[in-house]
């Protein structure tokens, strides 16, 4: 019962994790951790230095902080914006500009009046999330409305049409928003106002419950909590004595918040616990430095902690655990407290609590601390670690989406080239761009058998289009790419989520050899970097598809190319060997791996001269010391002729198309366990 509720979680953690609106999320606030950062180290730098106060021109300095943050809803709404755009497939700047737009004409953030222009963070902070959300959905569906389009196909670019068609959605969206806002307004101001005057009469421990816990809550949910929460909440909730000489600020940052945020100490420590985990170790010691001095940004917006389902539990726990103890023990004399200055958040875990009990008690009581956040941290870290999504996989559910807009971009800049040459080349690319921006890219996988056995013994990687409709398609657009110069952004989808699904392939305790294409002139300038620096940690897993034309145009780079990948560890096959070129002398010469027999090459309705050629192409290969791969066997007369010819690796759709990885590794359980 357990094992199911857990898997159950696991999937939706997954699916929450894989949302169009949580990766946005994500990318946004990662982009914003150079500006945290930045902003938390001058801070950090001018108290330290009293840089401010020796007069001069740095007087600014002081008022610094409260600037960044009165920024910091309009920093964050441009970056969720942009982010959000990108992946709803809406333009990256025109969108961001509506929001900005929205946000400050009706959320109070900026006030107008006869003084001049004011800001007010408390009436944006919320709205940084929200606008962006609201708008770009609303502009996104009526963006889809072919009725709302200006301009059809036409002989102006595809950069410039995009544009006019935006007119009409974006005058919709401007009036739906400017009209809805203050009643969302009004009825956020009425709630917020309601449990104000619910906890008028709070004790200290409603205090610092509803502190620990709507802080927290407000960082899960993407919004800079601790800032947020001292906007919104009256100073009776955010500056107060929890005990006799110890202040809510004491309280929080030396004996609850122990490294930042979440206790992030112990989060820290538990992900260089974890075994084989790179991307949490990575992320914890990029966090490390930071949480000497309580800086929690990185680790809360990398890992991430953002609306990660396996992370909330851990990180409302581990301050209410740290809270409990810290304060029961002081209010019991077991912990006395010999300091009640407020001693300044970035003051590093130890020496604070050296500084406010002036012995080892202090010191003593935040290791112990500590060690309890990194029991809470580290199953909640080793489930992450195991089932979610994280790292490059997370990266590539992105890039699946935005292969589109990467080539609409490049396609602008090929109008301008080839003007001259425009009706129907750029009619193609547009019907490619716009399916790709209303799809996403996968990789399936087809199951390379052996005959005899019946047995997996490989797949071949292959790239198809899933549109929003759940139909799957093949890559007929591969065409108009090459042509355009453009295949360089598909060949990096693949090595990119190929390299992702081995890892998955590895996780699952399976390390199936996998084959796939590349295009050749990518793969001959600098390509095969990329193929290297992603596969020589799988050892003759990965196999690269080169085809014979490769050969006969330049023999020479070629031959040198498939013994540079060999050095790596990375086999090579040809591909469609017997088509267009069927060089028979060029076999003596060749350094790859494999040889993979056409599909034309089979017999149609039992051509006993295409089964004699088969079979002796195939004993002319195993003699000159290749492995051999049928490609295309389709039926019963095809596999006798592959078996015939004594070939112990085939493929086709009489074994089975080409499948998601999801279905390729249950087809491999399945295997296991006969």
């Amino acid at each position: 019962m357990l094992a199911k509720i857990f898997n159950q979680f696991n999937q939706s953690a997954v699916k929450l994790s894989s949302n169009t609106l949580i990766l946005s999320l994500r990318e946004s606030y990662i982009a914003l951790i150079p500006f945290f950062i930045v902003a938390s180290v001058i801070t950090l730098l001018n108290q330290w230095f009293d840089i401010a106060d020796k007069g001069g021109s740095h007087e600014f300095l002081n008022t610094f902080n409260t600037l960044v943050w009165a920024l910091f809803p309009l920093i964050t709404l441009l970056s969720f914006s942009y982010y959000l755009s990108k992946n709803l497939k809406l333009h990256s700047i025109a969108s961001p500009v509506l929001v900005m737009v929205c946000f400050a004409a009706s959320t109070g953030y900026i006030i107008v009046n006869e003084a001049g222009i004011h800001i007010d963070s408390k009436g944006g902070v919320l709205y940084s999330i929200l606008m962006p959300i609201f708008c770009c959905y609303i502009l996104h569906y009526f963006a889809s409305i072919n009725a709302l389009k200006l301009v059809g196909i036409s002989t102006i670019s595809l950069f410039l049409r995009k544009h006019l068609n935006l007119i009409f959605p974006y005058l919709l969206t401007s009036l739906i928003t400017l009209i809805c806002i203050p009643f969302i307004s009004d009825f956020g101001n009425k709630i917020l106002a309601f449990l104000m005057n619910y906890h008028q009469d709070a004790s200290v421990f409603d205090k610092v419950s509803f502190q620990m816990i709507t802080a927290h809550m407000l960082w899960f949910f993407g919004v800079h909590g601790d800032n947020t929460y001292h906007i919104l909440a009256p100073a009776a909730y955010t500056d107060y004595q929890v005990l006799e000489g110890l202040s809510s600020y004491n309280f929080f940052s030396i004996f609850v918040l122990l490294g930042g945020t979440g206790c992030l100490w112990g989060l820290i420590i538990a992900c260089y616990l974890l075994k084989n985990a790179e991307h949490e170790r990575s992320i914890a010691r990029i966090s490390a430095p930071l949480a000497v001095f309580n800086i929690s940004e990185v680790m809360i917006y990398a890992l991430p902690i953002v609306f990660n389902p396996y992370f909330l539990i851990p990180f409302l726990l581990a301050p209410i655990v740290n809270g409990f103890i810290a304060y029961q023990l002081i209010d019991h004399g077991l912990i006395v407290l010999s300091a009640s200055e407020n001693i300044p958040w970035f003051t590093p875990v130890l020496l604070s609590g050296w500084m406010i009990t002036h012995s080892w008690t202090g010191i003593a009581l935040q290791l112990v601390l500590i060690a309890l956040n990194v029991a809470i941290y580290y199953p909640f870290v080793l489930a992450n670690q195991r089932h979610n999504i994280t790292g490059k996989a997370l990266d590539m559910l992105v890039k699946r989406y935005s292969a589109g807009h990467v080539i609409e971009d490049k396609a602008e800049e090929s109008f301008a080239k080839s003007h001259s040459e425009q009706h129907i080349e750029q009619y193609s690319l547009k019907t490619v761009t716009d399916a790709l921006n209303s799809g996403a890219l996968a990789l399936y996988y087809q199951p390379k058998m052996d005959p005899l056995s019946q047995q997996i013994v490989g797949f071949e990687a292959l790239l198809r289009l899933i549109k929003n409709d759940g139909e799957v398609m093949g890559p007929w657009f591969l065409a108009t790419l090459e042509q355009h110069k453009l295949m360089h952004v598909i060949d990096s989808f693949v090595i990119d989520q190929l390299e992702v699904d081995l890892d998955n392939f590895a996780r699952q305790g399976f390390h199936p050899k996998i084959s796939f294409n590349i295009s050749p002139q990518n793969l001959l300038a600098d390509g095969y970097k990329r193929v290297v620096k992603a596969f020589s940690r799988f050892p003759n897993q990965v196999e690269v598809e080169i085809l014979e034309s490769s050969y006969i145009e330049d023999f020479e780079s070629t031959i040198e190319l498939v013994k540079y990948l060999n050095k790596h560890n990375i086999q090579c096959a040809m591909d469609d060997f017997g088509t267009g070129y069927s060089c028979l002398s060029v076999l003596s010469k060749l350094n790859i791996n494999t040889i993979k027999l056409d599909r034309s090459l089979l017999p149609i309705d039992g051509n006993i001269k295409s089964a004699v050629l088969y079979q002796h192409l195939a004993k002319i290969c195993d003699e000159l010391g290749f492995k051999i791969v049928a490609e295309g066997v389709e039926s019963k007369l095809h596999e006798d002729v592959v078996k015939k010819a004594h070939i112990q690796c085939a493929q086709g759709f009489l074994y089975n198309k080409a499948l998601p990885y999801n279905v390729a590794v249950e087809l491999l359980k399945k295997q296991h366990h006969r």
